[in-house]
């Protein structure tokens, strides 16, 4: 589109007289436009932040019920080893191969390191 100028009696373009209104409605763009972009990073953000909530919340119950089972069935074999041995042995001998698994389960969890050449 062709502007169109304002020409005085005298032949020379006048100045825009609404220099304020147009900064004015720029500075109100923009930060409408800075509020719509802070509105939707709080409402993405509050999304994450939920999801990552229950994420927390149904793996730390998981856990709670595994380490329930597990020592579960720790009683369970240290009351089948003592039908025929006393009780410090029945507890030594699951003591004893929970650490071997312990420590077996956490050698295998490492990587090796590099060997320097």
């Amino acid at each position: 589109m062709a502007e169109k100028h304002l020409l005085p009696t005298d032949g020379v373009p006048a100045t825009y007289a609404d220099w304020p209104t147009l900064v004015e409605r720029a500075v109100d763009d923009v930060s409408r436009i800075l509020r719509s972009e802070v509105h939707m990073l709080q409402t993405s953000m509050g999304a994450t932040l939920e999801v990552q909530i229950y994420n927390a919340v149904a793996n730390l119950t998981i856990l709670a019920v595994m380490v329930g089972g597990a020592i579960c069935l720790l009683c369970a074999t240290i009351l089948f080893l003592h039908q025929w041995l006393p009780w410090w042995q029945a507890f030594g001998i699951i003591g004893l191969s929970t650490l071997v698994i312990g420590v077996v389960i956490n050698g295998a969890r490492r990587r090796p390191t590099d060997a320097k050449t």
